[in-house]
């Protein structure tokens, strides 16, 4: 009888014991899942900007690009813009680029070294350059140029660099996700 309750015992002992091991196990799981999750929500730092972001970039500005040379509006518009509204359109690509630049790029430089400055010009200098490229290519692909004539080869190009830079600045926004 003794050695019945002994071995009872014996197997409560070692069922507590895989059970209290098992816990354990769990707790050092959830704390891992928790390191995990605090790994994942914190805002990393933005990379350095390199050529593969000026290859992502003149994908960005094709795509969104592609979009507006279809539209007939384009081909009507376009001979009447003044300069005036090109210089507009000029000014407010360069203000949707900085307020991306800085929002989705630089408020997360934690370096206090690095100024606004250096990380906001070489982005927004390459957008823009990407951006007018691809709107003169994917117009003269298309026969834009053919269309609204040679003396409106510029503003057409200039309609046109905005919604391809912004196209070209997604693709750093899509970076960050």
């Amino acid at each position: 009888m003794v050695k019945l309750m002994r071995k009872k015992q014996s197997r409560k002992s070692s069922t507590t014991d895989a059970l209290k091991v098992c816990l354990a196990q769990f707790s050092k799981l959830g704390e891992e899942v928790e390191l995990i999750k605090q790994i994942l929500q914190r805002e990393l730092p933005p990379e350095h900007f390199s050529s593969r972001d000026i290859v992502r970039s003149f994908f960005g500005a094709a795509f969104l690009g592609v979009t507006f040379v279809f539209s007939k509006n384009l081909a009507e518009l376009v001979p009447r813009l003044d300069n005036l509204r090109l210089l507009l359109i000029v000014l407010s690509t360069f203000f949707i680029l900085t307020f991306e630049i800085y929002y989705i790029g630089y408020q997360r430089v934690r370096d206090p070294e690095r100024k606004f400055f250096q990380f906001w010009f070489k982005r927004v200098f390459t957008f823009y350059i990407v951006a007018v490229f691809v709107s003169f290519h994917l117009s003269y692909i298309y026969g834009l140029t053919t269309v609204i004539g040679a003396e409106n080869i510029i503003k057409l190009v200039i309609a046109m660099s905005m919604p391809c830079a912004i196209g070209a600045s997604i693709t750093d926004l899509l970076k960050k996700y």
